[in-house]
């Protein structure tokens, strides 16, 4: 069955849109809506709609920054923008987002429609009635999300989407209205590692990733990472994998090495 996130400016709105159609007839088991851009990161979150459908305003905040910020999150949905206004400009940036479509109001039942039809067959269904987490495996903990608590995906979700700024368990806390102690206490019973630990172990694969698939410098790709020290990226690398982030480079481009001037060399400043 599918699940449905709702996000528009009022509650009006939201069952305005809600009222549209008889969602069941698409396999929509559940309709959920959200009237802030917070609230609306927060249930998706939570609940991992299938369908999204978004207002191109959202107070203080443009619909495809959402749509983008999803995205960018790893949340796997059909994304439909609804606005008042046949903007270029507006349909531009939610196409560029990530949204399948753009559908103006009054809302037209036929064109819903015609939206879900052409989408819901790319979203997978969940094998039961339940809400349940992307079976999808998280690359620090080797383990399926599904396993993990409601609280632990959300603080993933945090690093996954700004593991390139600095992170702590207290700003995470805050933007949950949580006790940091608590959910710090939750996050190493399902992971059984801190949260400073999967921090640095995630910067860690990211930066791995970026020095076998480009030629950025290594100083780039530390900052790029959420580095600011660049010895303590090196430390923290050579201690995470066992080689150096040059080592790692000369082994899968070797031609690099050759490549460089007479008396240069990759080694890490000191």
């Amino acid at each position: 069955m599918y699940r449905l996130l709702i996000v528009d400016e009022t509650m009006e709105q939201c069952e305005a849109t809600k009222a549209l159609l008889r969602w069941g007839v698409y396999g929509i088991s559940s309709v959920i809506t959200a009237t802030s851009y917070v609230e609306a990161v927060d249930k998706a979150m939570d609940l991992n709609p299938h369908v999204v459908l978004v207002n191109v305003r959202l107070g203080n905040h443009q619909g495809w920054e959402l749509v983008e910020h999803l995205r960018s999150i790893g949340l796997k949905a059909a994304y439909c923008m609804l606005s008042d206004d046949n903007d270029p400009d507006l349909i531009r940036e939610s196409m560029r987002s990530g949204a399948q479509d753009f559908l103006l109001r009054p809302l037209q039942s036929r064109e819903m429609r015609a939206f879900l039809e052409r989408n819901l067959a790319c979203c997978p269904k969940d094998k039961s009635g339940s809400a349940s987490e992307d079976d999808e495996v998280d690359p620090v903990l080797g383990v399926a999300y599904s396993s993990l608590s409601k609280i632990t995906n959300k603080i993933i979700l945090v690093v996954r989407s700004n593991y390139r700024s600095p992170q702590t368990l207290i700003s995470i806390a805050e933007n949950l209205n949580m006790s940091s102690k608590y959910i710090g206490r939750v996050f190493l019973k399902d992971t059984g590692i801190k949260f400073s630990e999967y921090l640095m172990a995630y910067r860690m694969l990211e930066a791995k990733r970026l020095i076998v698939s480009s030629q950025e410098k290594i100083s780039a790709i530390a900052g790029m990472v959420g580095y600011v020290q660049l010895n303590n990226f090196y430390i923290h690398f050579k201690n995470y994998f066992g080689v150096s982030p040059s080592a790692l480079r000369n082994f899968n481009f070797p031609q690099a090495s050759a490549e460089l001037p007479s008396g240069e060399t990759h080694e890490r400043p000191i």
